[in-house]
């Protein structure tokens, strides 16, 4: 989800397609036309969509996101996959531009600048479950080499599976970079957030520049069970953080269409860490972002 020129753009999925929705507020965004803006009949990348995100690279929009052939041996066979966009805003025509050559399969990758360059994230399953990678992203479509930078460790990334999916960047008011991720089986209600920082001046691009915060960030409450696989916008006006992640009304719920997609303000420790509270109750009310 991003905020551009007035709009606010929803990129959502439905596993055989990628759709976008815009509006000019969040309100009007619950009632939106979603329009499909790609399909896929090649046989390596026709199905398994998953994890769409916009990002503006060199001047054009692009869309990153997860697909493979058909079948579920998805840990074999999920990659990422890049479409380049206008210049103008999100809805313009994409074509296909390249897979992202990670060198293995990979899913739910994003695009985080950190200073003056851009860096490729994404997750990856392994010996020691699913971890975050960082590469240097050379072009929209191309990467340098990858550095693990985060595996599941704390016994809240391990129910059910050990996981570190899902990475997305944030910059904090002060400067601070944090790369949250989700945590657990999202077929549970342990699907949860957490996040690891750089260290201030530190290679971004080294697995000793980043340090995990040992507790967990963002988990079920108000009735939203496992809140994950998240994104950050800015408010129109800029000043403020919002996040946007999906969970189920439900305890029974699991990684399916019937997830619901949420939105709530990002507010800032007096140290410069973020705090995410809990999730806001699905039928609370609540100010459109400022």
């Amino acid at each position: 989800m991003v905020y551009h020129d007035g709009y606010y753009y929803l990129t959502t999925t439905t596993w055989s397609d990628i759709q976008v929705a815009r509006a000019r507020t969040i309100n009007e965004l619950k009632t939106a036309t979603f329009q499909t803006v790609w399909k896929d009949t090649t046989a390596s990348r026709c199905c398994n969509m998953w994890a769409p995100e916009l990002h503006r690279v060199d001047g054009r929009w692009h869309l990153y996101y997860t697909a493979g052939p058909s079948g579920s041996d998805y840990s074999k066979t999920q990659k990422t996959w890049v479409l380049q966009g206008g210049t103008n805003h999100p809805m313009e025509p994409y074509t296909f531009l390249s897979e992202v050559n990670v060198g293995f399969p990979n899913l739910d990758s994003s695009v985080y600048q950190i200073g003056s360059k851009n860096y490729y994230l994404t997750c990856a399953w392994g010996s020691d479950g699913q971890s975050v990678y960082i590469a240097e992203l050379l072009s929209p479509g191309r990467i340098g080499p990858v550095t693990k930078i985060s595996s599941p460790t704390y016994s809240w990334e391990k129910q059910k599976w050990g996981v570190n999916e899902g990475p997305i960047g944030l910059t904090g008011p002060t400067g601070r970079n944090f790369i949250f991720f989700s945590s657990s089986s999202c077929e549970t209600t342990y699907y949860s957030l957490g996040y690891i920082e750089l260290t201030p001046g530190a290679n971004p691009l080294s697995a000793s520049s980043w340090k995990k915060n040992p507790n967990v960030q963002f988990q079920s409450g108000n009735g939203m069970y496992g809140p994950g696989h998240n994104g950050f916008f800015k408010s129109p006006s800029g000043k403020e953080d919002w996040i946007v992640y999906h969970a189920n009304n439900s305890p029974q719920g699991t990684c399916d269409g019937n997830r619901r997609t949420n939105v709530q303000k990002v507010n800032w420790n007096s140290d410069g860490t973020p705090n995410l509270g809990s999730p806001v109750g699905e039928n609370v009310q609540i100010a459109e972002p400022q």
